[in-house]
């Protein structure tokens, strides 16, 4: 069966299908493929995946759960890593762009951040699993949304405590930090959230604001890349 496109992307509707990507090595472009099987969205209000665990565990790749707004929720797939930047794929052709968790690029969303330049380390590159603390001083950053180039931005981060979640039916233990972002040229301040691991240097859900005008973007690492 032939996976259809999705209707129009709205803060309700993000992604109705995932793709799969041939991974010959993570640092070549992989040729994308849709798979066969529809990945239909369940309950009306996205409260589940379009996959169990033990299907996203079965599948040979890195595997992204999305969520805009109060939307449904969907599963992107890692299609290339190229130094820090993971490419991440549905299939119908949506794109984000993660570098240490924070997503610094998108393609096909009804408003597109085009780029982005951090001044300074982010978050996962201060972060210490080992000793956990809050990374220290501002993070200022500039971004390009839509038709509007180099908006700055500046951030805060706080260690708001631990924090047990739940991942398709997986536990995990995390450190929950906020970072208060505010961009005076926009009138735009959003809290972000990250729930770091406690063994790695990575985010296995953050919430994450990219526009003013958009909801935001949950993340969900479903299985992370080798």
């Amino acid at each position: 069966m032939e996976i259809t496109r999705s209707s129009p992307l709205t803060r309700r509707s993000f992604l109705v299908a995932a793709g799969t990507a041939a991974v010959a090595g993570c640092s070549q472009t992989p040729s994308l493929q849709l798979v066969k099987d529809s990945f239909s969205l369940v309950g009306p209000s996205g409260s589940a995946y379009p996959r169990s665990r033990a299907q996203v565990e079965a599948a040979p790749y890195a595997q992204l759960g999305v969520r805009i707004g109060n939307g449904s929720r969907g599963i992107m797939v890692l299609a290339e890593k190229s130094g820090d930047d993971l490419q991440w794929l549905s299939a119908n052709r949506i794109m984000l762009v993660t570098r240490h968790g924070r997503i610094v690029k998108t393609v096909g969303l009804p408003t597109d951040l085009s780029g982005c330049v951090l001044f300074g380390p982010d978050l996962l590159e201060q972060y210490n699993f080992a000793a956990p603390a809050a990374p220290s001083g501002m993070l200022r950053r500039s971004i390009d949304i839509g038709a509007a180039f180099g908006i700055p931005v500046q951030s805060k981060f706080t260690v708001e405590g631990d924090e047990s979640i739940s991942i398709l039916d997986q536990s995990f233990d995390t450190l929950r930090i906020r970072e208060d972002m505010e961009s005076s040229d926009r009138k735009w301040r959003h809290p972000n959230r990250y729930w770091l691991s406690k063994r790695s240097p990575m985010a296995w859900r953050s919430l994450q604001h990219i526009s003013p005008d958009m909801a935001p973007i949950e993340l969900e690492v479903l299985k992370r890349p080798a």
